[in-house]
């Protein structure tokens, strides 16, 4: 083995050295001095170099390295990047919790961030930590418990500033770990980061929820937005006209970004798989495997066997429930969903297990709670009557492994991808949120069910029907009658029109066009 840079830190110190092209920290190559062909021990105990070797700086020799490395294997530009350089830019930022399900990318995308921004990263996973993070809080979190830490991890020093980023990825493994987050915060002066990808498992009673320690942002799959930028079409969306102005070949090319992402999503390994090979049968792979792991970690979270085959049971049963018809006039979702579980299982079994089972659903991420406007009224509101999937490309696939009618499928599966759009709005940072709410709302009027009541920031009350045939808005029609809404919006397959009474919107600007200009 050969070092061929040695490799300076910010204040002018050696790091360590980049060996047959890698770098390794400093107390690495002493251990291991031996097999290092140009280096040796001075007198001193210093390392030396026969013959003179070229210097570079951490960042060149690492982090940009890995930065490249990342990009190489993951390339789509997501959104979450300029929320986090927000974040950092606020010279009052608190620690940072990301949230989001499993094998959307939080992993990467923070590292990609971190690799970019800051001097010095040390991520500790958690989920396979070998050198002991639990220890340097049993031993106080001071810069030393670091600087020991770094040593073990093989990673340079710990500088304990804003230039270094602490990664705490997995938090909710470790209950020690999550109930210190204020403490680190306190004791060390680099930012900090945690994540992890059932971050619902930290309201179980060993956690501690470290209240004005921590701000939030949300991840999810990709978005239409993200995926037409994967495919290089974001330009495309971004000019397009709402109501059929724009040149024909633009409405096509976004026509079949949307067949497609509405079978496959925004999962990075099922666009991933789509990309190197454009055989759809390779994402449902994906997706396959991606349920399988939900499913066999989702019992690390029931205690009892019983829970786990209830939870399964919504999962299969009554979540594919949603993909038969309309669901009624806005009943309490978890008593509809308890007697569905009921009559699959030919049990007992009550609201309380079916609610639990529902609520790590949500938690995980794998679906999204839809609320109610109660005879129109957006000041009537209740929360989480109805439930969509978070990824249109899990629903397609879900809806696939069922023998429902294909028409009832289009249409579930066509509402599922609007909600999932309009359901980003929801989630923005407050100053760039377009909306009012906490979550999409649809709404039942007198018998009349109107798919989705959205209330803009401007105070415009939107109404959105969603359609997958050439038939009447009739529920639209009644809520602009009753004066309901102050702006309806038929979204379906079309490339956009006026009308006297309400609009129509090609169903993939729904979110990507809101709010939907005059």
């Amino acid at each position: 083995m050969t070092a061929t840079h040695c490799v300076k830190d910010s204040d002018g110190g050696t790091a360590g050295f980049v060996i047959d092209g890698v770098f390794y920290a400093d107390a690495k190559v002493r251990d291991n001095i031996q097999y290092i062909d140009n280096l040796f021990l001075g007198d001193a105990g210093q390392l030396v170099a026969e013959g003179k070797l070229q210097e570079t700086t951490y960042r060149q020799a690492v982090n940009e390295a890995e930065y490249k490395r990342l990009v190489k294997e993951n390339g789509f530009v997501r959104d979450i990047q300029t929320e986090l350089e927000e974040w950092k830019r606020d010279e009052c930022r608190k620690a940072l919790q990301l949230e989001g399900s499993r094998q959307i990318g939080k992993t990467t995308e923070l590292l990609k961030f971190a690799y970019r921004n800051y001097e010095y990263t040390v991520y500790v996973s958690l989920s396979d930590d070998k050198y002991g993070f639990e220890e340097v809080l049993r031993g106080g979190c001071t810069p030393l418990d670091m600087e020991k830490y770094c040593q073990k991890a093989q990673l340079t020093h710990f500088v304990n500033d804003r230039q270094t980023l602490l990664i705490i990825d997995e938090i909710q493994i470790s209950p020690l770990v999550y109930n210190s987050i204020r403490t680190i915060c306190s004791r060390l002066d680099c930012d900090v980061i945690v994540t992890g990808s059932y971050l619902g498992q930290t309201l179980q009673k060993e956690y501690f929820q470290p209240a004005g320690t921590l701000t939030y942002r949300y991840m999810y799959p990709m978005s239409f937005r993200e995926f037409c930028r994967a495919l290089g079409k974001e330009e495309i969306l971004d000019q397009l006209d709402l109501y059929g102005k724009s040149d024909g070949t633009a409405y096509e090319d976004l026509w079949e970004c949307y067949e497609l992402f509405r079978q496959i999503g925004g999962y990075p390994e099922a666009v991933k798989a789509y990309v190197r090979t454009h055989n759809i049968g390779k994402c449902h792979e994906v997706m396959d495997n991606l349920l399988t792991t939900f499913e066999k970690e989702s019992r690390n979270y029931f205690k009892e066997s019983r829970e786990t085959l209830i939870f399964k049971t919504v999962y299969t049963e009554a979540i594919k429930e949603m993909c038969r018809e309309k669901r009624g006039n806005g009943s309490r979702l978890v008593e509809t969903v308890t007697d569905i579980a009921k009559g699959s299982q030919k049990q007992m079994i009550s609201r309380e297990e079916v609610s639990n089972a529902v609520a790590w659903l949500v938690y995980s991420g794998i679906v999204g709670e839809c609320g109610l406007y109660r005879n129109g009224d957006v000041n009537d509101y209740v929360p989480a009557r109805r439930l969509y999937y978070m990824d249109c490309g899990i629903a397609s696939y879900v809806a696939g492994q069922t023998a429902l009618p294909k028409g009832s499928v289009d249409g579930f599966l066509t509402e599922n991808f609007v909600y999932t759009e309009l359901y980003r709005l929801y989630k923005q940072q407050e100053g760039r949120k377009p909306v009012k709410g906490d979550m999409p709302c649809f709404s039942c009027y007198n018998g009349y069910e109107l798919d989705f009541m959205v209330l803009g920031k401007d105070n415009t009350v939107y109404g959105l029907e969603v359609k997958t045939d050439t038939g009447i808005p009739k529920s639209l029609r009644v809520y602009i009658d009753r004066k309901l809404v102050d702006k309806g919006i038929v979204a379906k397959r079309t490339n956009g029109g006026r009308g006297d009474l309400f609009d129509t919107i090609p169903v993939y600007m729904a979110g990507a066009g809101f709010p939907y200009r005059s």
